[in-house]
Order: structure tokens, then sequence, then C-alpha cells
């Protein structure tokens, strides 16, 4: 082989290795971008997860506090009815007095 072959050689497989990398770093970018795209849209659900999360909070409380006002109305309610019931069981049981009066005559 001459010097003009090996060079010749030598050229083409430098173009061939450059060609390899430059296709390589192609590759690694585009994955880079499709990486930064998946952290970006990770980010985003992990936004939403805490957002519902804080949400969901805020509905539990908000159910305590209705379930609190449900059981204090039962209650008072209950009360209520008690007191009902005492009244209309007071005026029911007052015996009349005057009917033992007139048995003696």
């Amino acid at each position: 082989m001459s010097d003009k072959d090996l060079v010749k050689e030598l050229k083409a497989e430098l173009a061939e290795i450059t060609k390899d990398r430059d296709d390589t770093l192609d590759k690694m970018k585009s994955k880079e971008s499709r990486m930064k795209q998946m952290l970006i849209k990770l980010e985003h659900r992990e936004q939403d997860v805490h957002s519902c999360g804080q949400k969901i909070g805020e509905q539990n409380k908000e159910i305590a506090e209705l379930k609190a006002k449900l059981d204090t109305k039962a209650r008072l309610l209950d009360e209520a009815l008690e007191k009902i019931k005492d009244i209309h069981d007071d005026s029911t049981q007052k015996t009349d007095t005057n009917t033992d009066d007139t048995d003696l005559d």
C-alpha cells in the first residue's frame, strides 16, 4: 500500500468516526430533551397530587365540621323532644281533686 492509499483510508475512517460521533451526540441530545420533558411532566403531576391532597384535607375538615353540626342539632332535637314529652306528661298527669269531694255527699 502506498502512502496515498493509507491517507485515503485514514480520511475515510475519520469521516466515519466523525459521523458516528455526530449521530451519537444527536441521540444524546434527543434523549436529554425527552428526559427534561418527562421531569417537567413529573413535577406537574407531583403538584397536582399535592393540590388534590390539600383539597381532600379541606373537604375532610368541612365534612367533620358538618358532622359536628349535625350531631349538635340531633342532640338539641332530642332534648327538645324530651322537654315536649315532659310537658305533655305533666299536663296529662294532673288529677281532679274535686271528684273526691263530691263522692262524700
